[in-house]
């Protein structure tokens, strides 16, 4: 009951690159709650791409539930 949100989520992260690219990375987050899944894919985006990042776009991220 009390890890009935948790799971195993796909999440996908898209992000312009200060060149104007589109930049989409995808990583697997298991036992966490949706949030918990966006929120670390977010951090993860902002800290590994910090100096290529397009800070005037936002960052978009989509988090599935996989199946088991």
């Amino acid at each position: 009951m009390l890890f009935r949100n948790h799971g195993d989520y796909e999440v996908t992260c898209n992000f312009l690159s200060k060149e104007g690219q589109e930049v989409a990375k995808k990583r697997v987050c298991h036992n966490v709650s949706k949030k918990e899944a966006r929120d670390g894919m977010r951090d993860y985006i902002t800290n590994r791409f910090s100096d290529i990042i397009d800070v005037a776009h936002p960052i978009k991220v989509v988090a599935k539930l996989t199946a088991k």
